[in-house]
């Protein structure tokens, strides 16, 4: 006992002197609680680990307590109390995808039916039972436009987790696309428990391993049920704590391996047992399964419950009213249901649309007229979305027909999600929200951006182009730096001759304004002029004319007719002629006026 005790020792009491361990047995050896068992030795371990501590170190018996008592902690079957085996960052991973699954107004979609089970559906119906039917059927269920206003999560049977939409996107990630998370359903076959009528789900001794090749593929929590039935001897206490430890060791386990634990303890309608036997059963089965889930360690905040809703047996000769159901199942919450679960999600377990809808919204509103109820209470139904789904089926010759289906199935999440909130009417239906309305409304919103997107490579190309401009003219720039520092002294020069010129334009302002005024002067005189020096011109032509006059007077009486017509003509010329002449004096008298210019300058 000595060695067993000194090895239990944290690092500190061990080290000290071997004293310690000897004086913690002899209290153990002392203790009155030596002979009573498991229990007492644990107690006696703690009192002898506390008198040892205290006596290593006597200054701080509080820190020597907390330590001895971790010790015993993890000595005993509570060794991964609360989650303590899990990192943070897997809390919080936990935590984060329980949020989104209790999301108010949202349920989960519940399309994990076997092979099997659905097959005799689609029987029932007349459709063949192929495996290329069953994924165009699941593919409506999951990507129906719209679903995501009102479905938070879908649970997804094993084969149609590795299925493929006709795009080729698998299940898994095209639900997640829509922001609905993706589940599995890991656990096997029902097996009945020899020499009772009560039964267990089968699949705990290889769920490790399938758990982590279901998150592989994509899936975010799992969904294990364990079903019980009311009859006169049962359930038993046996079956009850069988299947309950069972839930509780799925849920240890799938947090181990990431994902999160739906559990599913679900009592079927199937009896004649009445509403009071339903609550008193309902509370000893959860009272058994969070006791489990608590000694098994799972870390409640990470957790969903699904269960049935608290009903009567479907033979049972008394009729209830949707508000006394409502308020038992507020009974067993409130009772037995942990705080630090964030959300419940009932089952319809064989009931209609209607009858589920009517259920859940007056349990909704027995939440808000109670309050103190920190729960989501929402829907994850099957059956009573996909019955009504089904019966399009019959008469269409094995034909599935997945726009009409599709139609009808958002018309039945609506329903839900107003049940979910206490504010469904029954023969109101609901107004259906339809994903396509949001993204053309978003999609006005984001067309400026998208113009604005498709610019930006423009502009970046041009940048680009630019940029080597930019270089050169940043390796000029000294350049241009240096000669406009040599015109510098050139350009003050300039400034300093600019008032001279300025002064000297003053001076001969007067000068060109009195030109101004003689040019008409001038003018005068030319026009006076020109008759003299026309006179002198024609002198010497006429002392000629005098002496050819014998030859011309002979042409001249040849030419009279001719001299006739011209001196007719002669007005007019004369008439053009002194018109132009100003015309000419004024282009002889500019070389004149810019030499003028040139000289005054």
């Amino acid at each position: 006992m000595d060695a067993f005790v000194a090895s239990r020792l944290p690092a500190a009491t061990t080290s000290s002197t071997p004293q310690h361990a000897a004086t913690a047995a002899t209290h153990l050896r002392q203790s009155p609680l030596r002979q009573g068992g498991t229990a007492s030795l644990t107690a006696g371990v703690l009192l002898a680990l506390c008198s040892a501590r205290g006596a290593g170190r006597p200054n701080h018996p509080r820190a020597a307590r907390r330590r001895a008592e971790k010790v015993v902690r993890h000595m005993c079957h509570r060794n991964c109390h609360g989650g303590e085996h899990l990192s943070p960052e897997r809390k919080r991973e936990l935590e984060a995808i329980c949020e989104k699954i209790a999301t108010p107004g949202k349920g989960i979609t519940a399309t994990d039916e076997g092979p099997g089970t659905i097959g005799d559906r689609f029987e029932k119906v007349g459709v063949e039972n192929t495996e290329e039917h069953r994924r165009i059927y699941r593919q409506m269920l999951y990507e129906t436009p719209g679903i995501n206003n009102y479905l938070s999560a879908a649970i997804l049977d094993p084969e149609t987790m590795y299925q493929k939409d006709d795009e080729g996107v698998p299940f898994p990630e095209a639900l997640e696309k829509r922001g609905i998370i993706p589940g599995v359903k890991p656990h096997l076959k029902v097996y009945e428990l020899p020499g009772t009528k009560d039964t267990v789900m089968q699949g705990l001794d290889s769920l490790a391993v399938r758990c982590r090749e279901y998150k592989a593929a994509g899936a975010k929590f799992a969904k294990w049920r364990s079903p019980l039935q009311i009859s006169r001897f049962g359930p038993t206490k046996m079956a009850i704590e069988a299947n309950m430890n069972d839930l509780a060791r799925y849920a240890l386990i799938c947090q181990d391996e990431g994902l999160v634990p739906i559990v599913e303890p679900d009592i079927v309608m199937k009896g004649d047992h009445d509403l009071e036997t339903a609550v008193a059963v309902n509370v000893e089965v959860q009272a058994t399964l969070y006791k489990a889930m608590l000694d098994h360690g799972v870390y409640m905040e990470g957790t969903i419950l699904k269960t049935n809703l608290v009903n009567p047996g479907l033979s049972c000769d008394h009729d209830y009213s949707v508000e006394e159901i409502a308020v038992a199942n507020m009974m067993v919450l409130r009772r037995v249901m942990p705080t630090a679960i964030r959300g419940v999600n009932f089952l319809s377990g064989g009931q209609s649309l209607e009858g589920a809808a009517a259920r859940l919204n007056a349990l909704n509103k027995v939440k808000k007229r109670l309050g103190r109820m920190p729960w989501n209470i929402s829907f994850s139904w099957s059956w009573a979305l996909q019955a009504p789904l089904l019966n399009i089926c019959k008469g269409q010759g094995g034909k599935i027909p997945l726009k009409e289906m599709s139609e009808l199935y958002l018309q039945e999440l609506a329903i839900a999600s107003a049940a979910a909130q206490g504010t469904y009417q029954e023969g109101f239906p609901p107004d259906v929200i339809r994903e396509d309305e949001k993204k053309d409304a978003e999609a006005k919103k984001d067309e400026p951006k998208k113009e604005e997107k498709k610019e930006e490579p423009k502009k970046d190309a041009e940048a680009k182009k630019e940029e080597p401009k930019k270089e050169e003219e940043k390796k000029e720039e000294p350049k241009k730096d240096a000669e406009a520092k040599k015109e510098e002294p050139k350009k003050e020069d300039e400034k300093k001759e600019e008032p001279k010129k300025d002064a000297e334009a003053k001076k001969e302002e007067p000068k060109k304004e009195e030109e101004k005024k003689e040019e008409p002067k001038k003018d005068a005189e030319a026009k006076k002029e020109e008759p003299k020096k026309e006179d002198k011109k024609e002198e010497p032509k006429k002392d000629e004319e005098k002496k050819e006059e014998p030859k011309k007077d002979a042409e001249a009486k040849k030419e009279e007719p001719k001299k006739e017509e011209e001196k007719k003509e002669e007005p007019k010329k004369d008439a053009e002629a002194k018109k132009e002449e100003p015309k000419k004096e004024e282009k002889k008298e500019e070389p004149k006026k810019d030499a003028e210019t040139q000289k005054a300058a």
